[in-house]
């Protein structure tokens, strides 16, 4: 008899991005090897290729919008998380607003083991995110919050926010196995929590899984940025600089985003894009694939991030599809460039000066000369993020705690 495994993930793909993308990869080609499965989700609809290897169950809780609500409902639903963990051996949280579950799931079934795949900072700050040049403080969620929202009421909340955020702090100490995406992001955790050390590993997310992509780039460099008006994903280092490499070069820059962004966020757009002679082409919230197909016509990713993302899916993909990346050193990104062409392409966050100096770099290149350098790092990328290996440190991961 297999073990038997609970997933609980508020999302799961092709809803929500890229921790959602490695979760269901995870279930689909690792777990469902190995474990009986059962995921648990707030996605009405999940991928459809799954559902013959997995019991999956939807739980409108999960659509519940706000995080401290959330939690409440949690444990309001204490009799329903009994009946449904009463034969499981383990339970997997790859969802970072359900860290609180595990206290839940101790208090239930003591003995149960609960093992906690972290995509970002979230028992560190209530936004999840910690920036590049601060601490992960009070402040810093404020900063996160409006950046990302300009809204005045929202980010005073997220203030307060940031102390009800303890919960998670105690939560850890009821999981039994705790799995990073990167050295830097186990670096930043362990450095504010140094009591998880112990049980954490660092283990990369499987490659995703890509579609043919026919490169066929023209003379013209073209160029993307996939992080829309985000003030994390550096939109407005971005602006600062896009305007001075499109009066210099020839290029075209692909603009898309992966949430809603505002009327004013889309007026911006539509007003460079006019002042730049339509060299600047916002198109708009894209499916995964119609991204993914704009990679093949691609000389280069812009990627001026400014928080410290663990490790960004789009930098991956950039590799795989041999889009040379021109990215800001932030969290996983330096450690999966490391040795490669791409390395050169790096500049420190938020150096307009650097950044604009690589998208020079790149756009003096001939065609020929992007095409080879794509080559190399999709060889190089290939070699880093082997499937086999990701898988073997998965499982050790999980068995570990059986045995």
């Amino acid at each position: 008899m297999k073990p038997k495994i609970l997933v609980f993930s508020k999302l799961f793909w092709p809803e929500g991005g890229g921790a959602e993308l490695a979760t269901y990869l995870i279930v689909r080609d690792v777990l469902s090897k190995y474990f009986n499965v059962t995921v648990v989700s707030g996605t009405k609809t999940p991928e459809q290729d799954i559902l013959g290897s997995i019991r999956y169950i939807y739980w409108n809780i999960l659509e519940t919008r706000y995080k401290p609500i959330e939690w409440i409902k949690l444990f309001a639903n204490i009799n329903w998380l009994k009946r449904l963990v009463e034969k499981i051996n383990i339970v997997y949280i790859p969802s970072h607003t359900l860290i609180p579950l595990s206290i839940a799931l101790k208090i239930i079934k003591p003995d149960i083991k609960i093992v906690l795949h972290l995509h970002n900072y979230q028992i560190l700050t209530y936004t999840s995110v910690v920036l590049t040049d601060r601490e992960p403080d009070m402040a810093t969620d404020m900063i996160v919050e409006y950046g990302e929202h300009k809204n005045l009421i929202r980010t005073l909340l997220t203030g307060l926010g940031h102390y009800i955020n303890y919960i998670n702090r105690l939560a850890i100490r009821f999981v039994d196995k705790i799995i990073c995406v990167s050295h830097r992001q186990y670096e930043i955790l362990t450095k504010y929590v140094p009591e998880i050390r112990d049980k954490t590993h660092v283990i990369y997310n499987p490659p995703p899984p890509m579609p043919t992509i026919n490169k066929r780039i023209g003379e013209e460099p073209t160029l993307l940025y996939a992080g829309g008006g985000s003030y994390i994903k550096g939109f407005i280092i971005l602006l600062s600089t896009i305007v001075k490499i499109l009066k210099r070069h020839k290029s075209r820059i692909y603009i898309t985003y992966g949430r809603e962004i505002s009327s004013q966020e889309i007026s911006l757009l539509e007003k460079l894009s006019k002042k730049l002679d339509n060299k600047v082409m916002s198109l708009g919230r894209l499916s995964h694939k119609e991204y993914l197909k704009l990679h093949e016509d691609a000389w280069g990713l812009l990627f001026p991030s400014i928080w410290e993302e663990p490790l960004p899916y789009a930098i991956v993909e950039s590799l795989l599809t041999g889009t040379i990346p021109i990215a800001s050193k932030v969290g996983g990104v330096p450690e999966v460039v490391k040795g490669t062409v791409a390395e050169k392409f790096l500049f420190e966050p938020e150096n307009i000066e650097e950044f604009s100096d690589r998208i020079e770099r790149l756009v003096s290149l001939s065609k020929e000369e992007v095409v080879s350098i794509g080559t190399r790092l999709r060889e190089d990328v290939r070699k880093l993020f082997d499937r086999g290996k990701i898988e073997r440190k998965l499982i050790d991961s999980f068995m570990s705690i059986l045995s």
